[in-house]
């Protein structure tokens, strides 16, 4: 584009010449530094936790899952110390209504809302499907109880694998690693998940559950170990459950090796099903313990040196 083009577009000769000299003189540094509220703010949303210094991981518009719930999950609108500050599990009591207090990875778009009603309904059918199998199995091995354990070893594969088919049609797939924190400790631990959370380090979101006040109930032991989730977003997704455990390994959240605690994940379909541990289908808890996915971690690593 010549001068003409710009004299046509912009106005005059004059004009233009008087808007390229503001151009060439002109100093953002000495811009921003006369605007500190702005730059204040922008500098707060470019990561909810960390300063300005650290970009942000990822590009675009920040979304909070939890906006409807303020009272018992971080919002936008404050620091990560804020949140922290407001909401410290280690004193902050139960009661109806916050049960938890939650924070999720504003850097993930707002996922497709599950089908929640055909995924219980399907999921308890073909649970009571499978106790029924178990039941008539065992009736008709009086005497052999090895061979009913093997036959219903069997079906038991294939009512989990039908069950995983299912939450994941009905998009019921996240899951969480669960931490169990000392009471002393379970400021410290949160805040070091808060904030991997808040800057797209760990998985979708993490919880943690509030303090149960003695007496509270009849019982409420403040001695109890606490539980912190941290979650992922697709329990089959095998790659992305290590990618976070281990983050968390980083972080001095969980050990590894001889003598180290295990910790488990969980699949969010399997708790709202009821399978919990010892439950009468003898279907296990857990999808994964820290153990397997360190030695699935290991494995993975081995094969790239190939």
């Amino acid at each position: 584009m010549d001068d003409s083009d710009d004299s046509d577009f912009y106005g005059s000769s004059k004009t233009v010449s008087k808007l390229k000299s503001r151009v060439a003189t002109y100093n953002t540094s000495s811009y921003w530094s006369s605007q500190p509220s702005r730059s204040k703010l922008i500098t707060s949303r470019l990561t909810p936790s960390e300063p300005a210094s650290q970009s942000p991981p990822a590009a675009g518009r920040l979304h909070n899952a939890y906006s409807d719930i303020p009272h018992a999950a971080y919002q936008l609108t404050e620091s990560i110390p804020q949140f922290l500050s407001r909401l410290p599990p280690a004193t902050t009591d139960y009661r109806p209504g916050l049960e938890w207090i939650f924070i999720s990875n504003p850097y993930l778009p707002p996922h497709p809302p599950s089908d929640h009603d055909r995924f219980m309904k399907a999921g308890r059918e073909r649970l009571d499907l499978f106790k029924s199998f178990i039941d008539k199995t065992n009736a008709a091995y009086p005497n052999s109880p090895f061979v009913a354990k093997r036959h219903i070893a069997v079906a038991r594969k294939e009512a989990v694998e039908d069950l995983k088919q299912l939450a994941v049609d009905c998009r019921k797939t996240a899951g969480k690693w669960m931490l169990f924190p000392e009471p002393a400790f379970v400021n410290e631990q949160w805040e070091t998940v808060a904030r991997a959370v808040a800057n797209n380090q760990l998985g979708i979101a993490a919880k943690v559950d509030t303090r149960l006040p003695q007496g509270y109930g009849g019982g409420g032991d403040q001695k109890k170990d606490r539980l912190i989730c941290v979650y992922t977003e697709n329990f089959t997704d095998k790659d992305d459950v290590a990618r976070v455990l281990k983050r968390m390994r980083e972080l001095e959240l969980v050990k590894q090796g001889p003598g180290a605690r295990l910790i488990y994940y969980k699949a969010d379909a399997w708790t709202e099903l009821g399978i919990y541990s010892e439950n009468e289908w003898g279907i296990k808890a857990s999808m994964y313990n820290s153990k397997e996915i360190f030695e699935y971690i290991k494995e993975i690593a081995e094969k790239k040196t190939f």
